[in-house]
This record gives C-alpha cells, sequence and structure tokens, in this order.
C-alpha cells in the first residue's frame, strides 16, 4: 500500500511539475528570448537600419520585416503568459504597456528606416533607445549621443525645416 502511495505521489509531482513548467516557466522564457532577439536585431542591424536608402534593397526588406515581426512576437510572447501583471512583478518581466510600446516603436521604426527627412537618422537611433529602455535593458549599440540630446536635434532640425519652407 505505502507502495502504490509514494508512485502516485510522484507521478502527481510529475504532472504538477510539467503543468508549471509548460504553462508558466516556458512561456516566460520565451519572451526572454524573444527580448534578446530584438537586442540582437537592434545590434546587428543597425547600419541597414540607418542606411535603408543605400543598402541593398533586399537586405533593406528583410530588416524591415525583421522589426515588424519582431514587435508582433513580443506581443505574442507576452499574451501566452498566465496572469502577467503579477507574473511580471515576481520574474522581473517588463510591464504590459511597455512591451506593447516597443512592439509600436519596432513598427514605426521599419517605416521611419525608408525616410529621407534630415531627422530620421537621429529618430531611429531615438526609436532604438526607448525599445530598450521598454524592455528593461541596455542600449546595445553607443552613439555617443544621449536620450535628450536626440530629442534635441530632432526637434531644431524640424524648426529649421519648418522656418525654410
Amino acid at each position: 500500500m505505502q507502495i502504490f502511495a509514494t508512485i502516485l505521489t510522484g507521478v502527481a509531482v510529475f504532472v504538477l511539475g510539467q503543468i508549471v513548467l509548460k504553462w508558466l516557466i516556458e512561456p516566460i522564457q520565451n519572451l526572454r528570448i524573444e527580448i534578446s532577439n530584438i537586442v540582437y536585431l537592434l545590434t546587428n542591424d543597425d547600419s541597414i537600419i540607418h542606411h535603408a536608402n543605400i543598402v541593398e534593397k533586399e537586405q533593406a526588406l528583410a530588416t524591415s520585416k525583421n522589426l515588424k515581426m519582431s514587435g508582433a512576437k513580443l506581443i505574442a510572447c507576452q499574451q501566452l503568459i498566465p496572469f502577467y501583471e503579477q507574473t511580471s512583478k515576481i520574474c522581473k518581466l517588463p510591464k504590459k504597456d511597455n512591451l506593447s510600446n516597443a512592439a509600436n516603436k519596432l513598427s514605426s521604426m521599419s517605416k521611419t528606416m525608408w525616410g529621407k527627412e534630415s531627422e530620421t537618422f537621429y529618430l531611429l537611433s531615438l526609436y532604438r533607445i526607448e525599445i530598450c529602455e521598454d524592455l528593461g535593458v541596455s542600449d546595445p549599440v553607443k552613439d555617443n549621443m544621449s536620450k535628450q540630446e536626440l530629442i534635441d536635434n530632432i526637434k531644431e532640425l524640424r524648426k529649421i525645416k519648418r522656418n525654410t519652407n
């Protein structure tokens, strides 16, 4: 009888462990993997993102598509985590709104990289910094410009543009 209880307890512990693993731990790991993929994309394709108009069109299109897909995957990964608000606090994950903001900025970045405006370069760097802030990771590309300097440069270029028109 004791052997049966031991076997039953072992099976119950195994089943509960698998439920926790598949329902909670794996989705959290998938979100963290997607965040690291975004950091990789922002680092690896930085020159393509900033020079989409002069690199090979196929490369630029692929990078643009990857930016959009990464934003969508970020939201999809978040949706799989049960009780995200509570889980994010316990596991130190980005807030739900921050993930949504990062996804929107990735999409905006994919559109902005084709711009020919003078502030495009600064705007893309600002998006990268804000995406990293939203995801709670450090900026993988150091441009020697702070977020505030980028904002100031964008404002100045827009002011100059208004005055010349």
